[in-house]
């Protein structure tokens, strides 16, 4: 995860060689910017965008640069899907646990589930 500032330090202090961009993924700007450093116009640009660094917010600079990673305040809890109310309805004693690896078979359907399955992950039915 990139961090906001660390871009904004590399901008003030090595902008002009394109360093915050090679470290914010943007590569080919990066070399841009080194190979026009003579000009003095990338260090005048990475000073501008020093100050952008600065006044954006953690969660732009995210949705900016970090977009595999969720800023928002989502609460950690793991997604369960909704399971249609017929297959909830079903008797549930359907287990079979010959597996060596605490695997269970699902005698519905005969798929082989993980044992900390809660439903079979071929026919949805509740195995536990």
């Amino acid at each position: 995860m990139k961090s906001k500032n660390v871009a904004a330090a590399l901008a003030f202090f090595l902008g002009g060689l394109g360093a915050h961009k090679f470290y914010l993924g943007k590569t080919g700007i990066g070399i841009v910017y080194l190979l026009f450093c003579w000009t003095y116009i990338p260090s005048i640009l990475a000073f501008i965008e020093f100050i952008v660094f600065l006044t954006m917010s953690k969660e732009d600079f995210d949705k900016k640069y970090n977009k595999s990673c969720i800023s928002a305040n989502i609460p950690n809890t793991p997604f369960v899907p909704e399971q249609p109310t017929h297959i909830l309805s079903q008797d549930i004693s359907k287990l079979d646990t010959d597996a060596c690896d605490g695997s269970i078979k699902c005698i519905g359907c005969g798929a082989i589930n993980e044992p900390d399955a809660k439903f079979c992950y071929n026919c949805g039915e509740k195995i536990k």
